[in-house]
Parts: structure tokens; C-alpha cells; sequence
């Protein structure tokens, strides 16, 4: 255990610094994607009337609760993946490059189905407020799920494009280092009169 904390300590951490840059728009991803998955609302029963009435209200707290953590898990996943792909040099960057494209991929494949169920459990928008009611809405129905769709693929898209530029950089320095173009050349050192070296 202390010679992998060790070969941590003295590896680049190049792998984990781009997995760390990408998992905050995975994060969003993950956030807006488990919204349109989960989120439901409560539902509580009244009388109207003298007869019974489903009532929805806000999502319960442990709803909103797993919504979090289920938002968070894909941005430690791989910010984990970074640390270990530490281990590999210059290739972990590639590793956790890749690792941001699989696991935002996941989130939005699925999207547009997660969205229709998340519209059909709020027939009235997800502020609730029915037409009949005569106040303002604030979401209509199907509005906020395709903010939080547009919102998704937009992030989704940016976190690949990141990922690839990452792995190009790395590539671009793979064939620099491989072509002894790492450092600028230096000058040779100033030569007197007399022809020697000062």
C-alpha cells in the first residue's frame, strides 16, 4: 500500500488534472439527466367535496436526495479513474479522457425517453399549477424538461469536446517529445577574441 501511495505521490498528475477539469460539466450532465429520471412528485390525498383527491406536491426529501447522489456518482467515478490512471503515464491522460466520453455518453443516450416520463408524471408542468387554477404558469407542460434536456446535450457535447482536445494535446506532445522538439534549442556560449570560451 505505501509503495502505490508513493508511486501516486511522484507520478504526473496530468491524468487526474483532466479528469478533475471534466467532471464538473459531467457533473451537470449527470444532475439534469437524473432530474428527468427520478424526479416525481409527492403525492398526498385530500377530501374534495366529500371524495377522495390525489394531490401532488413537491418531490419528497428523499427523492431530492437520490436525485444528488446519483448526480455526483458519475464525477467521482471518474475523478477516481484519474487517480489511477496516475499510474500509467502519459496514457492515463488518454484513460481519463476516455473515461468522461464513456460515462457522459451513458447519461445522454437515454435522455429523450427519461424526459417523456419525467412530462407524463407532471401532467400540469412541474411548477403544478393546473390551467384551470387562473394564475400565471410558470413552466407549461414539457417546457422545464426541455430546458433540462437542451441543457444536458449542450453540456454533454462540451465535456466530449474537452475529452478530445485533451487526448490532442497529448498526442501533439507525444510527436514533439518523439521528434526532440521539447525544449527550444539553446545558444552557444559567447566566444572571446582570443577564440576561447568566456
Amino acid at each position: 500500500m505505501g509503495r502505490l501511495l508513493h508511486r501516486l505521490h511522484s507520478a504526473s498528475r496530468a491524468p487526474l488534472a483532466v479528469a478533475g477539469i471534466l467532471a464538473t460539466p459531467l457533473f451537470v450532465v449527470a444532475l439534469m439527466a437524473m432530474s428527468l429520471a427520478e424526479e416525481k412528485p409527492g403525492v398526498r390525498h385530500t377530501l374534495r367535496h366529500g371524495k377522495p383527491v390525489q394531490v401532488l406536491g413537491d418531490p419528497t426529501g428523499s427523492t431530492e436526495a437520490r436525485i444528488w447522489l446519483l448526480a455526483a456518482l458519475p464525477a467521482v467515478v471518474l475523478v477516481l479513474l484519474g487517480t489511477g490512471s496516475m499510474l500509467l503515464g502519459r496514457t492515463g491522460v488518454v484513460v481519463s479522457s476516455l473515461g468522461a466520453i464513456v460515462l457522459t455518453a451513458v447519461y445522454l443516450v437515454p435522455l429523450d425517453g427519461w424526459s417523456a416520463g419525467h412530462t407524463r408524471r407532471y401532467p400540469i408542468g412541474v411548477d403544478l399549477i393546473p390551467p384551470s387554477a387562473g394564475s400565471q404558469d410558470i413552466y407549461l407542460r414539457g417546457e422545464w424538461e426541455g430546458t433540462a434536456r437542451t441543457t444536458a446535450y449542450e453540456l454533454g457535447a462540451a465535456t466530449i469536446v474537452i475529452a478530445v482536445l485533451a487526448i490532442a494535446v497529448l498526442a501533439l506532445l507525444e510527436v514533439r517529445r518523439r521528434r526532440g522538439l521539447t525544449s527550444p534549442p539553446t545558444a552557444p556560449p559567447p566566444i572571446g577574441t582570443s577564440g576561447q570560451v568566456r
